[in-house]
């Protein structure tokens, strides 16, 4: 099977697993015993929050371990709105609430803004343009004193495009004393970041998205940030997610983190700071270049991605023109490069399967029949050329087929 679909997920390293096997076995202890059993486990813990600090440049204790990116951007949502209800509007109308996002964003930040809507918080969607960047003047019309979170992803499941959160952050706090969240999840492994320099007040990650284990996922919180946690029930992570740790995902996930972003082949990236490997960066920048310069021989098909810097190398989405989508049946397009091998998506994961266009591509202008019938190709670190030109060959096979 050729994979590109690792926008969705990522197979798991192996040697990830390697290091996650002592803690699914003999070094089974709950972090938060204090005999020595425990104390080990602790201590793999501690130095697993360590490594995926110092990769964003944060302090280790300002990164919370969660289930994964859904729990991270639903935590810091939630927890951002609650604490400004309960500090200054309780007793209040939800409505003196006020907060800014982009119609382009994960089903996991859409979808807590609607249930905040529901209550009656006054949530505004900023344009983007039509290849999914939020447009910072957009958001900073939409921002008053009294906003209180703004939440923009770094870079778009769907079409790979990455929004400047630095002048989005710097637009806002001009103008109000906002909270800013990003979802970072699909960032994470392909951009250099630093929250200090980003600015942001929290920020979300996953561990499967760059071959590390489902099932974690962290949230940085920018120290002294005002926030209410969304889990009760324990201590855990300094009285901020109750709850067992599972110590051997977090390994994993700090091993695939040295895996991505190891400090001995560090580079200069767009933020101005080290910390993702050369050679998986120009992996990803030639694999990109080679299915771009493929797909432009084929005059059937329009691209929904940027070709340029402004979207990431791992993320190529693209649709067809109107005679060929007039005769094109979505899930048969994706079901026919299955049955030759080749596993890539029309969209997110989170929302394959609802038979519902792309509500991505519907934010960018594009046509419910573009929406519908889009192909994203995601790249990881296992692809290669040899799998683009196959890719190729299949697409020219399957496009009078369907």
């Amino acid at each position: 099977m050729i994979y590109f679909d690792n926008s969705a997920t990522t197979p798991l390293a192996s040697d990830v697993l390697e290091s996650m096997r002592p803690f699914l076995e003999e070094e089974f202890g709950n972090a938060s015993s204090v005999h020595a059993l425990g104390q080990r486990a602790r201590v793999a813990l501690e130095e697993s929050r360590e490594i995926i600090a110092q990769a964003i440049h944060a302090e280790p204790k300002e990164i919370v371990f969660t289930s994964g990116g859904t729990e991270s951007n639903n935590s810091a949502i939630k927890g951002a709105l609650f604490h400004r209800y309960i500090e200054h509007f309780s007793g209040k109308s939800w409505s003196d609430l006020l907060a800014v996002t982009s119609p382009a964003e994960h089903q996991a930040v859409l979808e807590p803004f609607e249930w905040f809507s529901k209550l009656g918080v006054n949530v505004s969607y900023a344009s983007v343009d039509s290849f999914g960047h939020a447009i910072p003047e957009s958001i900073e019309e939409r921002i008053n004193a009294d906003t209180a979170l703004v939440s923009v992803m770094m870079v778009n499941n769907e079409t790979g495009a990455i929004n400047d959160i630095g002048e989005i952050v710097s637009k806002v706090k001009l103008k109000s004393k906002a909270l800013i969240h990003s979802d970072a999840v699909q960032a994470f492994g392909k951009l250099p970041m630093d929250v200090r320099e980003l600015g942001v007040d929290f920020l979300s990650l996953s561990a499967h998205k760059i071959h590390g284990p489902k099932g974690i996922g962290v949230l940085y919180i920018k120290a002294g940030t005002p926030w209410e946690p969304l889990l009760h029930g324990g201590s855990q992570e300094r009285n901020r997610r109750g709850g067992t740790e599972s110590v051997a995902l977090a390994v994993g996930f700090a091993e695939a983190v040295r895996l991505a972003m190891p400090n001995s082949t560090a580079i200069k990236g767009p933020t101005g700071h080290s910390g993702l490997k050369l050679a998986l960066q120009e992996h990803y920048r030639n694999l990109r270049q080679h299915l771009l310069s493929k797909l432009n021989e084929i005059p059937e098909v329009v691209l929904n991605s940027a070709s340029d810097e402004s979207s990431v190398d791992a993320i190529v989405n693209f649709s067809f023109v109107s005679e060929v989508l007039a005769r094109l049946d979505a899930d048969a397009l994706i079901i026919r490069f299955d049955m030759a091998g080749i596993a890539v998506s029309n969209g997110s994961a989170c929302t394959s399967g609802s038979q519902q266009p792309s509500h991505v591509l519907l934010a960018m202008g594009k046509s419910s029949e573009v929406a519908m019938k889009s192909v994203r190709v995601s790249f990881s670190r296992y692809n290669t050329i040899s799998e683009i030109d196959k890719f190729i060959e299949a697409l020219k096979n399957i496009i009078p087929k369907v």
